[in-house]
């Protein structure tokens, strides 16, 4: 009985409330000036608000969105880009020609989402969303300098026989 009660109470929390972690992620500085996102999604409506979302959560980052297959094969030729975003409802999307070339495009990621929700305004409240701020990040390979800084850090404990 105590779990149902539980249960119960869950559910009468607002949808609207944030997660205290999602505040605290949300609110930290970030830059991500030197990040390049392609977005292809046919729908207008879909592809401006989720431009708009995508570069509210990556906050300096260059968001483009293509209505078509073609204009982001034609976008892959002609620049250089670190992310890509599709609506992964779009029919044919998962067999086309530029999801073939992006999972071979070096040192970049593929986020595929249902895109219809950055329509609607309840969806775009920043701390909410934060968790998906986590699928663009990439991490970077380290430079040998910074391994080499790294290697020589956990050999800097003291030993009895360094004494």
């Amino acid at each position: 009985m105590a779990d149902m009660i539980d249960d119960e109470m869950d559910l009468n929390i607002p949808e609207e409330q944030a997660n205290e972690d999602n505040i605290e992620s949300a609110m930290k500085q970030r830059d991500y000036s030197s990040r390049r996102v392609l977005l292809w999604e046919p729908d207008e409506n879909r592809r401006n608000c989720a431009v708009e979302v995508i570069s509210g959560l990556l906050t300096g980052a260059f968001v483009e969105g293509v209505a078509s297959e073609e204009e982001a094969l034609q976008k892959l030729d002609e620049e250089l880009w670190d992310t890509f975003v599709v609506d992964f409802y779009n029919e044919g999307c998962s067999e086309s020609e530029f999801i073939k070339k992006v999972n071979n495009y070096p040192n970049a990621i593929l986020v595929a989402l249902n895109l219809a929700p950055f329509t609607l305004p309840e969806e775009r409240n920043r701390y909410k969303i934060e968790p998906l701020r986590k699928l663009f990040e990439i991490e970077k390979p380290k430079s040998e300098d910074e391994e080499d800084f790294a290697d020589d850090s956990a050999d800097d404990s003291f030993d009895e026989e360094d004494a």
